[in-house]
């Protein structure tokens, strides 16, 4: 039998990478079928971790993503992240519709993506061709992690 301070669970290394400030570019209000459409721009910032250069924020408004991102929570969008199946990405439609999904998977001829909250339609495929963006999700944020004023 292990003692008290013994333990089978290694020590991982130190998280050596700063934080950055990362400004929020907008608000993203979630409208019906879970699609958003940029407001005025929002003022604020995060703190948090991203090698992505190009990072940005959005501050989330509505309920098509809950129970999973509440409204007020901020998305950390990384453009040059690789994409990750069964995480969040920001997808723009070139007929200009914006969303966040879960990404199922991709292949050859586009994405498959899952709403979070199932009142909004359980899953979507958008091909390549209908995609004009489409952007990992890095983090999600409370909205006690904004600074500046808002």
């Amino acid at each position: 039998m292990q003692g008290v301070d013994e333990s089978n669970v290694e020590q991982g290394p130190p998280i050596i990478s700063p934080t950055r400030r990362i400004e929020i570019v907008g608000t993203a209000q979630l409208g019906n079928d879970g699609y958003w459409v940029g407001l005025d721009v929002a003022e604020g910032w995060v703190d948090t971790w991203s090698r992505d250069e190009d990072a940005y924020a959005l501050r989330l408004k509505g309920d098509s993503m809950a129970p999973a991102i509440r409204s007020g929570w901020i998305a950390v969008c990384e453009p040059n992240h690789r994409l990750v199946p069964g995480e969040y990405v920001m997808v723009t439609t070139t007929d200009g519709q914006s969303m966040v999904k879960e990404l199922l998977f991709e292949n050859e001829e586009g994405v498959n993506l899952a709403s979070v909250n199932s009142a909004y339609g359980e899953r979507r495929v958008i091909a390549w061709a209908d995609i004009d963006k489409i952007h990992y999700v890095g983090n999600i944020l409370a909205p006690s992690k904004v600074l500046g004023r808002f």
